[in-house]
């Protein structure tokens, strides 16, 4: 598939490209340089409270890890797990 690059320098991603990769408008592309090619791809995520990048379960644009999930289940009322981030939850 070839696609024309517009004046402001910008291409179109086909929408089954854009569905099969789950991006949605405003979306963040990471876009690097290798040799000759332009690679676009999703980035890495990481958990909203510890950033680990394993087993994590999507709750809205967020993203959870398994851990943090049980972590949060097991909490008892009025008790602070995450300090750096208590104000957000």
């Amino acid at each position: 598939m070839t696609r024309k690059v517009d004046e402001l320098g910008r291409i179109v991603l086909p929408i089954d490209y854009r569905q099969a990769l789950n991006i949605s408008e405003k979306d963040e592309l990471e876009i690097t340089l290798d040799d000759d090619k332009i690679i676009l791809r999703k980035p890495v995520v990481g958990c909203r409270f510890c950033q680990s990048t394993a087993s994590l379960v999507q709750i809205g644009r967020e993203h959870v890890c398994r851990g943090c999930i049980q972590k949060l289940h097991d909490a008892k009322d009025g008790e602070v797990i995450f300090p750096a981030m208590a104000d957000s939850l």
